[in-house]
């Protein structure tokens, strides 16, 4: 497009205006650019339809004398004699002094004045329409930047930018956040530095390149140093640069953003704005990726290394900390110089810290480890107190069974992380072998004692039916039975826990001892109803209900028929859609479901490694299959198993195995843990109990009997899996796990977070820094899950608009204390320059939390009022608008 056509569309735009506003144009062309041309614009020689209609007037061109350029005169004509005419003044001097211009009230009336300056053409038909004095401002920063107009797009994006409100601050701002191509809404400094920080973490100098070029540089820099208290020494005459700025952003924030000569609150800006960073899942990579060359940079690795893991706890930023957090957890660990609750608050301090989730694995292998060496501590000691057959299972079922789980969840950790702590390993596995040959010392004494397999007031398996099912059918009312093979004791109490944290279900875990031998077939016979067990003369593994087959899944199916039951898979079950499940429960009284993933891993000699993951497989399963019940209409259900096991992680020692066999008439099953024949021979190796002592019928009076290893001995024989076994009488294999699990219909069953309450210790805040204090009202566990919410101060401006005005810290609500005095929380808010504007004004700690699911934060109903007074500098001069 030509300069004349360029002119003529601009003019014809001002003349298309409705009104007054359409009829009269001021042009001040001071350089006489357009005075040969300017009648070829307007008037009959245009092109243009809508100029044709335009008459030019030019007060400064013709003979001074002649009454048609008199200021009085061109009044008159405008006003009086062509009231309608559309009209082009078209003025060749510079602005005369304001008590020689007569035409100045008619100039601001009918403005902004035309011109074709690039620069105030830009001002005046791409920018919006402000006042004169703002318009005056924005071209003085203008004309110190002209090579930021050059680009007429760059130009249009920044007007969308713009409001007519904004000062120069702002407007330069939003020149730079033009120029980074920020999101139309972002300009401030926070906005502006993390985009600086992204390219530099990427080797991209691109933007402050185009700052700088633009002659912006000063401006952000000065911008940065008022409003974040940087201070670096440069050269004379020489700018920082972004790596001034990233070694002294990443140096002040190691030093918990004190330097010694200012408080912490003189950079409560900062402060604010890296918070923000942290809490922003993009830029938390960028921090991680800064990170790597600041920590060399600032040579902080020597430092670092020379720290203890007390002093290293709370530091934050570099790889380095976790590193040497992770080794020197280790080493404490494996000199037993650290206690359980230093490495577990040390671990949930680490968990919001920049490099947690790269070293997650390590710390909760650590946590477990730490974990497991207490609690067989704490177990350990109470081994001794088992005083009879009774309170030996009790207390297993109370307290024993969390060394086992302990155990389980640290060799799931220990696999995941696959430490080189060999010897913290060598150490726990040994500690939990001797602590596993200490228990079943201690409860074979027990076992000894026994003249049959029974115990006094205590649940046996035998009776699970009649016990717990029969009733409930009795009553009108259904159930499902899931019986999952091998569902050890405390697999089962950490089953009931997550169920539990599930809304509108709730458990009730019971155990029960199982039938001995403790393995599969005798087991799920035992589970389903009869009147007495007896072993298959067929195949002695297996076992006959009543004289009926109780091998496979069609023969329970079977004998549930006869009480009105079903029997499925588990598999199975998972394929059907929930209408299909409601006519399968609505077709039955009582529905018996079989899942095995714990025993077919354990079982099998090429996968006993992996039963902890089973484990963990298993609780998803379950978890799962529980809530497709439930959304079949199925709201009471019972989990429970055929036995539990015994599992180490490493080869077991010459002390675990038998030397001797077992002896007798015939030997016609001998595994691991278990023997079934005629006339096992006693031995002092074994326990040895004849078919009734065991409660099941000799029909033929062959002599049935069985025999189990003392303790957590194996015997010694070709092929199977030597880790994990079953069928003995150790308590982890016999004490059983009866989990009730129902879905209630009111909101009473929902999970909820945990409840707390802001102590308000003053109603008034004279400083620059708030240390607030909350209580959490009751210990997280069950239903009761932890929360963390972001605690703040907000003012409320004139226009009504909500403002932060201190950074944002997050406040965890985790404790697990059943004391009060345990469940105290503090967080400090430092203000920030916003806050000036505030003062003397009531202001607000206010909490944010994310709801379920989502990253959208909500503001929360609890909140704590102060009455703000004192004198804070301004500094940040409009630049978080």
């Amino acid at each position: 497009m030509s300069e004349n056509s360029q002119v003529t569309r601009l003019l014809a735009r001002r003349f298309s205006q409705p009104g007054e506003r359409g009829r009269i144009v001021f042009w001040r062309d001071d350089k006489k650019q357009y005075a040969d041309v300017v009648e070829t614009l307007v008037g009959e020689r245009t092109t243009d339809e809508i100029l044709r209609e335009v008459e030019l007037i030019t007060p400064e061109i013709g003979d001074e004398n002649d009454r048609r350029y008199i200021p009085f005169t061109v009044r008159y004509r405008m006003f009086h004699e062509q009231p309608n005419q559309k009209i082009l003044v078209y003025l060749t001097e510079p602005d005369p002094a304001v008590q020689d211009n007569w035409l100045l009230d008619l100039e601001l009336a009918y403005g902004p004045t035309f011109t074709m300056d690039k620069l105030a053409v830009t001002l005046t038909e791409t920018l919006p329409e402000a006042s004169a004095d703002t318009r005056n401002e924005w071209l003085e920063v203008m004309k110190r930047v002209p090579k930021f107009f050059d680009s007429e797009e760059r130009a249009k994006r920044f007007a969308k930018r713009l409001n007519v409100h904004d000062d120069v601050t702002d407007f330069q701002a939003k020149m730079i956040a033009t120029l980074l191509q920020l999101k139309d809404d972002r300009h401030s400094m926070q906005d502006i530095w993390a985009e600086l920080l992204t390219q530099y973490s990427q080797g991209d100098d691109s933007g402050i390149t185009a700052i700088e070029r633009m002659g912006l540089s000063m401006f952000h820099w000065t911008g940065t140093r008022r409003i974040y208290r940087f201070d670096v020494d440069t050269d004379a005459g020489n700018e920082p640069t972004v790596k001034d700025f990233v070694l002294w952003l990443f140096q002040l924030a190691w030093n918990g953003f004190s330097d010694g000569r200012n408080a912490v609150s003189a950079y409560a800006n900062i402060i604010r704005d890296w918070d923000d960073w942290y809490k922003n899942i993009d830029m938390r990579t960028v921090l991680q990726n800064l990170s790597e060359n600041a920590v060399e940079e600032l040579h902080l690795s020597t430092r670092i290394a020379d720290m203890s893991v007390e002093e290293l706890a709370d530091r934050d930023l570099f790889r380095d900390v976790d590193e040497m957090i992770v080794n020197k957890l280790f080493e404490r660990l494996g000199s037993q110089s650290i206690t359980d609750d230093q490495v577990q608050r040390i671990i949930n301090g680490r968990k919001q810290k920049l490099w947690y989730a790269e070293y997650a694995d390590q710390y909760e292998c650590i946590a477990a480890a730490s974990r497991l060496r207490a609690v067989l501590a704490e177990c350990g000691e109470l081994v001794s107190t088992v005083s009879s057959p009774e309170q030996g299972m009790k207390l297993y079922a109370e307290k024993l069974y969390k060394a086992d789980g302990a155990y389980r969840r640290y060799v799931l950790a220990w696999h995941r992380a696959n430490p080189d702590a060999v010897s913290v390993d060598d150490d726990l596995q040994s500690a939990y072998e001797a602590y596993q040959q200490d228990l079943g010392q201690a409860w074979q004494k027990q076992v000894d004692t026994l003249s049959q397999w029974k115990f006094i007031d205590m649940d046996a398996q035998t009776n699970f039916y009649e016990r717990e099912i029969a009733p409930t059918l009795k009553a009108g009312r259904k159930i499902a039975v899931i019986i999952s093979d091998a569902l050890r004791y405390e697999v089962a109490q950490e089953l009931s826990e997550r169920i539990d944290r599930e809304s509108r279900f709730s458990t009730k875990l019971n155990m029960q001892y199982s039938v001995l031998p403790s393995y599969t077939q005798l087991g799920m016979a035992a589970l389903l109803p009869h009147g007495s067990l007896e072993f298959d003369s067929k195949d002695r593994l297996y076992v006959l209900a009543d004289g009926r087959s109780t091998k496979g899944i069609e023969a329970r199916d079977a004998i549930l028929s006869a009480v009105g039951g079903k029997a499925i898979r588990y598999d199975d079950l998972t394929k059907l859609k929930v209408s299909e499940i409601k006519e399968l429960y609505k077709s039955c009284n009582v529905l018996y479901v079989y899942h095995n993933h714990i025993d077919a891993t354990g079982d099998a000699e090429k996968t006993e490694l992996e039963t902890v993951d089973a484990c963990e497989k298993t609780f998803k399963e379950l978890g799962e299959v529980v809530k497709k019940l439930a959304s079949g209409n199925v709201h009471n259900m019972i989990i429970t198993a055929d036995h539990g096991f015994l599992y180490q992680d490493r080869d077991l020692d010459g002390t675990e195995w038998l030397s001797e066999q077992p002896k007798g008439d015939a030997v016609w099953v001998r595994k691991r843990r278990f023997s079934i024949g005629s006339n096992l021979a006693p031995g002092r190796a074994f326990v040895t109990f004849n078919a009734a002592q065991i409660g099941m019928d000799d029909a033929r009076n062959e002599g049935i009997s069985i025999q189990v290893p003392n303790s957590i001995m194996r015997l010694r024989m070709q092929g199977a899996g030597v880790k994990y076994v079953h069928g003995g009488a150790a308590l982890q294999e016999i004490v059983v796990p009866v989990l009730h699990v129902s879905k209630g219909r009111s909101a009473a069953d929902d999970v909820r977070p945990v409840e707390f309450t802001i102590l308000q210790r003053t109603d008034r805040l004279s400083s620059r820094q708030l240390t607030v204090e909350f209580f959490q009202n009751e210990p997280v566990g069950g239903k009761i899950r932890a929360r963390t919410v972001l605690a703040g101060l907000w003012g409320r401006d004139t226009a009504g608009n909500d403002v932060l005005i201190s950074n944002e810290t997050p406040v965890a609500f985790d404790l697990l204390g059943q004391e009060k005095s345990e469940r105290h929380v503090t967080a400090t808010l430092m203000l920030t320059s916003d806050a000036e504007r505030f003062n003397g004004t009531n202001i607000e700690l206010r909490l944010r939390e994310k709801t379920d699911g989502s990253n959208v934060l909500v503001m929360l109903d609890q909140k704590a009022r102060y009455f703000f007074k004192q004198g804070v500098v301004a500094d940040d001069a409009g630049f978080f608008d």
